[in-house]
């Protein structure tokens, strides 16, 4: 039962992905690229909640579920979420440069032989 009720979920998440993408591809080149960080975001989601995933509690896949645009309140949550990505690309953005140092320090040495 649990199973189902997180494939209809996921079944409705992509249906409205789906209607998101047929809306966009009406727009110009313009409003398109503007929108293009939208659906990335939303692609997201969608690939969160396969039915496989049990990250999230039933109680919360049924809240979702209620929802008459659950993509899009999932949406909205993010943008209006005080974390933001920036803190996400920001450790990778350390955690990248550290790896570059650490490969320049050791070429380098190598080079010093």
């Amino acid at each position: 039962m649990e199973e189902k009720i997180r494939q209809e979920l996921y079944e409705k998440l992509s249906m409205e992905y789906d209607s998101f993408i047929e809306r966009v591809k009406q727009l110009t080149p313009v409003e398109i690229i503007d929108r293009s960080y939208e659906k990335v975001m939303k692609e997201e989601f969608v690939s969160m909640f396969y039915p496989e995933n049990t990250d999230y509690d039933i109680s919360d896949i049924k809240a979702l579920n209620k929802s008459d645009n659950p993509l899009e309140e999932l949406y909205q949550g993010w943008m209006d979420y005080d974390g933001g990505i920036h803190n996400a690309l920001e450790g990778s953005i350390e955690d990248t440069i550290e790896t570059l140092k650490k490969e320049q320090k050791n070429k380098n040495k190598s080079m010093e032989r």
